[in-house]
């Protein structure tokens, strides 16, 4: 079998881009209030010209070590990172590779962000969080969607989108080794202390991809929440958005 890709490669520009109806979706915004609406559509002006997000992903070997919870990675030189999954690892139990990635809106876009955060434009700094937001939404959603190219290609099936740190148990802590097989340098991205990428809008993920998955696209993994039923935020889980509860 032959991936795509099986070095790194980078996504330098994506095709979507953050509009006023997408802003608008995020918040309610009425052409009445005009100091809201004004702000809105001036500050998503200002954020296109340092919106630049950016992605770096590759496939790799995906092996079930035989133990509770636990997956390796296998790189092309032959060595193997051993994760504990935690709940995440009900999901993994068909993959035979995994697609890592990690997408981030951009140095430049953090830096404004922060800038106006520190002069104390709460209003233009809410809305340059949601512009944020919705550009890692359209990344994590890119990725997505070469995860599920694959898998069509293959007549396989993928796995839902997993993250460390997130609601079905994977550590935080793991993000580190687990970005450690790609070249965060491509796309600006580095660690702060405790795991925390820089920028801040950075979000890693692992889709599994083999013949025993059933679904040909990338979901959540709602089911695994204690509060499923009773979640406002069932169903609209999204890259870069984790849930407020723990299993």
């Amino acid at each position: 079998m032959e991936l795509t890709y099986t070095q790194p490669h980078v996504i330098s520009h994506f095709d979507a881009e953050v509009t006023f109806q997408d802003l608008e979706q995020k918040f309610k915004i009425s052409s009445d209030n005009s100091e809201i609406f004004d702000t809105a559509k001036r500050t998503l002006s200002q954020a296109k010209g340092i919106l630049q997000p950016k992605a770096v992903y590759q496939w790799f070997e995906f092996e079930n070590t035989g133990k509770d919870k636990s997956g390796c990675i296998i790189q092309s030189s032959g060595d193997h990172l051993t994760f504990d999954f935690g709940y995440s690892f009900q999901f993994l139990t068909h993959a035979r590779y995994a697609l890592i990635s990690v997408f981030t809106t951009g140095q430049a876009f953090e830096k404004e962000l922060k800038h106006t955060s520190s002069k104390g434009d709460l209003l233009e700094a809410y809305f340059l969080d949601l512009i944020g937001l919705i550009a890692l939404e359209q990344a994590g959603e890119a990725i997505k969607g070469i995860a599920e190219e694959q898998a069509r290609d293959l007549g396989w099936g993928v796995s839902p989108f997993l993250s460390p740190g997130s609601v079905h148990g994977w550590n935080l802590e793991d993000q580190v080794k687990l970005c450690s097989v790609l070249p965060l340098e491509k796309v600006d991205v580095k660690f702060q202390n405790d795991s925390i990428f820089s920028p801040l809008k950075t979000v890693s993920c692992l889709i599994g991809l083999g013949p025993g998955y059933s679904s040909a696209h990338v979901g959540t993994t709602c089911q695994v929440c204690s509060k499923n039923d009773a979640c406002p935020m069932k169903q609209k889980q999204t890259a870069g958005t984790n849930c407020m509860y723990s299993t």
